[in-house]
């Protein structure tokens, strides 16, 4: 019975650390990048994202922005992908980032001007049935 219990154990131990496993493209830094979805919410969450931008010459970066997204149960994946997509047009703004929907399946995220390159991860996605991929 111990056994048993300590499997069980390590199994819940597994999904969370697979639940909140970060989604990124290895640490890279670029000018654009393509948020993917799969799947559509079965549940209500959200998807917390992490904007970190390439530290200038001298050692100096911007501060880095947080971007959460949140959905609705019964939410589809091409809504998912428009609330993302709203969710960083509000975060950024116009001026630095030009943020659009590719054929409604992708978020494009761009730098724009003299924005520097930076990086984007998921920190936490809490839609059990919906994935997100990164791609630059």
């Amino acid at each position: 019975m111990k056994t048993l219990s300590k499997y069980f154990q390590l199994c819940g131990l597994m999904s969370i650390l697979t639940f909140a496993a970060p989604v990124s493209a290895g640490g890279q830094f670029s000018n654009e990048w393509e948020i993917g979805v799969s799947g559509s919410a079965d549940a209500s969450g959200s998807i917390s994202f992490a904007l970190t931008f390439k530290p200038a010459n001298d050692g100096t970066a911007r501060d880095p922005i947080a971007i959460v997204t949140s959905v609705a149960a019964d939410t589809s994946k091409d809504d998912i992908v428009n609330l993302i997509g709203n969710s960083f047009s509000a975060a950024l703004g116009e001026d630095d980032f030009d943020v659009g929907i590719s054929w409604g399946e992708h978020v494009k995220v761009a730098a724009e001007g003299d924005t520097p390159d930076f990086a984007l991860t998921v920190g936490r996605n809490t839609l059990q049935s919906v994935s997100i991929e990164i791609n630059y």
